[in-house]
């Protein structure tokens, strides 16, 4: 099978699809990346193949940093605004990269955008959903809130968070997939076919069954399969950083990844005041708020790079956004977590540590304050139940393979004949 995996986020984002093309790719399939350029050379090192898209997500985020800052309506707007002519560009550039393909993998929200990409090129579509985004009467949808318990109706109230954020997807992907659509001089899409089509398109949930159940109510073409790590295991740490860690108990690790801002210093001044007050040593992770500006005293380490799998396991505790990606890292790793959510599924996340027992309470970051910090840090440091339960949950973890279970759910449904409604 020709195989293009579409893929329009960060360095999380784009490692656990490549690592799963590769194992494809292993197994006899022609697999390419659909992604930002930036990533062109890593990918083709990794022996895939590469469409470049023409905006760099990455630079992007930097640039519009402040939209982080207001409202989730605001968000909405400047999505139509500043967003909408680049989201058609990119639709557009995967409809030529995928012209030739027979299979696109990517998450559940290409969809939207892709849609009417999906049907001109006829693609068979199967999900790579890193949180539960599949609907189910158990649980609600991995951004929205649980019910309060004293909600008579918790299953509809699930159902309903589903149907909302479908709804909104659609709503908000609508100027650019409308414009894809009538270069490919298609009638406007509806948004129950959208619907049908997610209910009936294959998905993979990279989640371990240790943090997420597989629903009953799920079909079976919706599987829970484990993490996809990239382990990035010929890396080598520089000196300094090896000298740091020797020289004083284990650091916490602190860094948002591919969260912007748009004060960084100000943001640095309060990392360095919760270390000190928590009495830690630290590695600052600069990511793309470009943290670490301003002085910083010798007890924090600024740090570019280095892969979760080597770092996380030598730190006390790791404070970071709540990306999927980072979290299962940290999971991995069997150190106390905490989460401090930007959007998205990231306060999933933070909710699942704390109910887990093996992170503390989620500090939303714009709550995110020095002394709030400083006390999350101590707790995490210092609490044996924590420790202890965290290292429960790292062993687990460890001990699955979840790449191997990915793979044998996608070669099934690929030798399975074509769905009828394509």
């Amino acid at each position: 099978m020709r195989i293009s995996i579409f893929v329009y986020g960060s360095w999380g984002d784009i490692r656990p699809h490549v690592v799963l093309g590769m194992a494809l790719q292993a197994g006899g399939h022609d697999v390419q990346v659909v992604a930002s350029r930036v990533y062109e050379a890593w990918v083709r090192a990794r022996g895939l193949g590469f469409h470049a898209l023409t905006t760099d997500t990455n630079t992007f985020a930097r640039e519009n940093a402040s939209m982080m800052d207001v409202g989730l309506l605001r968000q909405l707007q400047l999505v139509r605004t500043l967003v909408t002519p680049i989201l058609t560009q990119m639709g557009m550039e995967a409809l030529e990269a995928t012209r030739d393909s027979d299979v696109l993998m990517t998450v559940e929200f290409g969809v939207p955008l892709l849609f009417d990409v999906l049907r001109a090129n006829r693609l068979r579509t199967i999900l790579i959903n890193p949180a539960p985004l599949n609907p189910t009467r158990e649980a609600p949808f991995a951004a929205m809130p649980a019910a309060p318990g004293w909600f008579p109706f918790p299953q509809w109230y699930h159902g309903l968070s589903y149907s909302m954020i479908h709804r909104m997807e659609w709503m908000t992907l609508a100027g650019a997939r409308h414009a894809i659509g009538k270069q490919l001089g298609v009638p406007k899409s509806r948004f129950r076919a959208f619907s049908d089509m997610l209910a009936a398109t294959p998905a993979l949930t990279t989640v371990s069954r240790h943090l997420f159940q597989r629903p009953a109510d799920w079909p079976p073409h919706w599987q829970v399969t484990g993490y996809l790590f990239d382990d990035d295991s010929d890396w080598k740490p520089p000196q300094e950083l090896t000298d740091f860690l020797d020289a004083g108990d284990p650091p916490v690790y602190i860094g948002f990844g591919s969260m912007p801002d748009s004060r960084p210093e100000a943001t640095t001044r309060l990392l360095v005041d919760a270390v000190r007050a928590a009495g830690k040593r630290a590695v600052l992770l600069t990511g793309w708020a470009g943290l670490g500006i301003g002085p910083v005293p010798e007890d924090i380490h600024v740090l570019k790079y280095a892969p979760h799998s080597w770092l996380f396991p030598r730190m006390a505790a790791v404070v970071h956004h709540g990306g999927s990606g980072t979290t299962a890292s940290g999971f991995r790793a069997g150190v106390p977590t905490v989460v401090v959510p930007h959007n998205a599924d990231q306060p999933y996340w933070g909710r699942r540590a704390h109910e887990l027992g093996v992170g503390t309470k989620p500090i939303p970051r714009k709550k995110l304050t020095a002394p709030a910090l400083a006390a999350a840090i101590r707790e995490a440091t210092e609490s044996r139940d924590m420790r202890a339960k965290a290292s429960a949950l790292g062993n687990q973890i460890s001990a699955e393979d979840g790449l191997g279970m990915a793979v044998e759910f996608v070669e099934s449904l690929l030798k399975q004949p074509e769905p009828v409604t394509r």
